[in-house]
């Protein structure tokens, strides 16, 4: 034998964990169990081989001549797959899954791997179990080496040989291993059709499939663990029944935890919006904040998608200067994490030598917990704009001078939801303060406005009044008719992100 394998063995002999007296034994239970169609892996699970380089042994025939047995192994020769693992411990099976992650090309150094098995895979483990009740009374009956650890480790361990990723269960890069069995995929079910079941189920039917809840792992196993050896021969097959095609890998999730990207945006132009801007399935903005600064960043980290998340929004008509508005990007399992600041600078110097009419200032990686300041910020943060308002005949001097009187105090405002924002928000008024407005005469009925405000304050129904619902109005102050003509957002208050170093990112 192996002496990794021997030793553990005779290890379990000595101190009686195995239950059998001699390797002659074990050699002997082991050639018993070839009728059971049991893999050979799965033999060494049952001798309580923890998971380690045995199972990693792409000649099986190894094992074989060390057991002194003839056995067959689900591999790619068309040999029976096992009636106990499923064939789930194919080593193509975890060749699939780390040329899967090779092909994504992450730059991951470790990856958290989690298995996912068919519930009837506990069933015929079980079933297993209490045939050597009765076939190999001398065998440990105790919990065989699981499943799903000596998987892991078969991935974990072959990631690590070829591509230096460790083992790490604190990654934020995952690897998820989700395999079916359609063949046996009910065959727990008859735990739960029993008188004294603790478990109910339910079936439904979705869009022409069929869903059970209820019949969890957990589930499964507690119902096997109150289950009578008595019930359980007399509801299932032991040993296990055979099968005829091996499991698959029905789901393989690779994901990465997101990275941010903040940073300041400009408008420069209007209409445009700051994302996607969709009535039904009419697209009304050709061009979007989050289209022309995201595009290029999710093909610097090569994530699935983004969402541009912005402190605050601007109308698509508004645009937006001074310094920008702080925004960041979640980038949704990026394969590329390892960004130098020069590579994110050159975002920023494309966009500015296409003389884009979105720019931005600023970009920079940031740490998820910045991402804070954002949604901190929104009941601090002041806004600068400035306004090309009409009035619907010209303001006398001394109108002018006490509009700016009363700007320079600072105005209390009570705003209701805006009409033209009514059917996606909720009804509500809201109150804001101007801490600031300058009114300077351009010509005839045309002024230039000047507004420092609060956040969340609509600029635009504070001019006109939307039919009273903001009082008081610029228009109610003017005793006249107004109307806004040209909105642009100069500065908001908020330092975000922090200013770039050397060496930062």
């Amino acid at each position: 034998m192996d002496m990794d394998i021997k030793e553990t063995i005779a290890g379990a002999i000595s101190d009686g964990s195995l239950g059998l007296s001699s390797l002659d034994d074990v050699t002997m239970t082991a050639a018993t169990m070839t009728t059971t169609q049991t893999c050979v892996l799965c033999i060494l699970r049952f001798f309580h081989i923890p998971a380690g380089p045995v199972y990693l042994t792409r000649s099986l025939d190894t094992i074989r001549q060390d057991l002194d047995i003839k056995l067959e192994h689900p591999d790619s020769n068309g040999s029976s797959p096992c009636s106990v693992c499923l064939g789930t411990l194919d080593m193509a099976l975890v060749d699939k899954v780390v040329s899967s992650f090779k092909e994504q090309q992450y730059d991951a150094s470790s990856a958290a791997v989690t298995v996912e098995l068919p519930k009837s895979v506990y069933v015929r483990q079980h079933s297993m179990q209490v045939h050597f009740k009765s076939s190999h009374p001398k065998l440990s009956t105790a919990t065989p080496t699981d499943l799903k650890d000596v998987i892991k480790y078969m991935v974990c361990q072959t990631l690590l040989s070829e591509l230096s990723i460790a083992n790490d269960a604190d990654s934020d890069m995952r690897i998820e291993i989700g395999f079916t069995h359609a063949e046996s995929a009910s065959e727990h079910q008859f735990l739960f059709d029993r008188e004294n079941s603790s478990v109910k189920t339910k079936t439904f039917r979705k869009r022409g499939v069929h869903y059970t809840t209820g019949d969890s792992k957990a589930a499964v196993i507690s119902e096997l663990n109150t289950c009578t050896d008595e019930d359980f021969v007399s509801r299932f097959a032991c040993p296990p029944p055979a099968i005829v095609q091996p499991a698959i890998i029905g789901s393989l999730v690779l994901k990465r935890a997101p990275i941010f990207i903040g940073g300041r945006y400009l408008k420069l132009e209007r209409n445009i919006s700051q994302t996607p801007f969709f009535v039904g399935e009419r697209r009304v903005t050709e061009l979007s904040v989050a289209d022309v600064v995201g595009e290029p960043v999710k093909a610097l980290v090569r994530c699935d998608s983004y969402n541009l998340v912005g402190s605050g929004r601007e109308d698509a008509d508004v645009r937006m200067l001074g310094d920008g508005r702080p925004f960041y990007l979640e980038c949704s399992n990026p394969r590329t994490t390892l960004i130098k600041p020069d590579q994110i600078r050159a975002i920023e110097d494309q966009l500015r030598s296409n003389k884009s009419p979105v720019q931005v200032r600023r970009l920079q990686l940031i740490r998820p917990e910045d991402t804070s300041i954002i949604r901190e910020g929104e009941e601090h943060k002041t806004k600068h704009y400035c306004a090309l308002v009409w009035f619907s005949s010209p303001l006398s001097q001394d109108k002018l001078a006490e509009i700016n009187a009363i700007g320079k105090q600072g105005v209390l405002l009570q705003q209701k939801t805006p009409i033209r924002v009514l059917h996606r928000r909720a009804p509500l008024t809201r109150e804001r303060r101007l801490l600031g407005l300058e009114l300077v005469p351009i010509e005839g009925k045309f002024y230039k406005l000047r507004l420092e405000s609060e956040a969340g304050t609509y600029i635009k129904e504070f001019v006109h009044g939307d039919l009273g619902r903001t009082v008081p109005s610029l228009a109610d102050m003017a005793g006249v008719a107004a109307d806004i003509i040209e909105l642009d957002v100069e500065n908001v208050s908020l330092d975000f992100p922090p200013a770039l170093v050397e060496g930062d990112c």
